[in-house]
């Protein structure tokens, strides 16, 4: 609970305001906020899991849409617009995945291969495997991510199980390939 505490009073008194983008620092800020409230869990929102993975529960995936998408980016209508979402899903499913995000995340973002900017990490930085795994950088070489309950914590597929399943992990030795980042600005 203090580290908790410790990283949401962080990136509300520890980051440069002048160096990111206010609309990023708010989807981080939303991501956090969800890390923090043991009634949401991870779902893939499919059998055998149960619940959803559009809110309370959220994959790795879900949250940075949702998150996203509260900040004001576009992320979620991009995905209904992407050809993908009727071909892969029939139109089923809310938020991309993993392999999707950089398609729609639209205009204003850079991608970046890990090695190039794993010694650069800013906070609000997607950290991505598109095959595998997605998350967001919240600095001090930490992330924010649905990681479900294959997490050091445990935990199951049960909503509000307060496995850790949505929590705090290492940026580092995990598998990323690119980097999205938000160089442009928004209203």
């Amino acid at each position: 609970m203090i580290k908790k505490f410790f990283i949401t009073l962080c990136a509300v008194v520890c980051f440069n305001a002048s160096a990111f983008a206010a609309n990023i620092e708010d989807a981080v800020l939303f991501a956090i906020e969800i890390a923090n409230d043991n009634s949401h869990g991870y779902s893939q929102g499919m059998p055998p899991y149960q619940g959803s993975r559009e809110s309370p529960d959220f994959d790795c995936s879900s949250l940075i849409y949702h998150a996203l998408n509260h900040a004001g980016f576009p992320v979620i209508e991009n995905w209904h617009n992407n050809p993908e979402y009727m071909a892969r899903y029939n139109g089923k499913q809310y938020t991309g995945d993993a392999d999707t995000i950089w398609q729609d995340l639209g205009e204003g973002w850079i991608k970046i291969s890990w090695y190039d900017a794993k010694d650069n990490l800013i906070r609000g930085d997607i950290l991505c495997n598109p095959q595998h795994h997605v998350a967001f950088y919240i600095g001090d070489g930490l992330t924010v991510e649905a990681k479900g309950v294959n997490n050091p914590k445990g935990g199951d597929y049960q909503t509000g199980d307060a496995g850790g399943e949505i929590d705090f992990y290492s940026a580092f030795n995990r598998g990323w390939t690119e980097v999205y980042r938000y160089v442009g600005t928004r209203d």
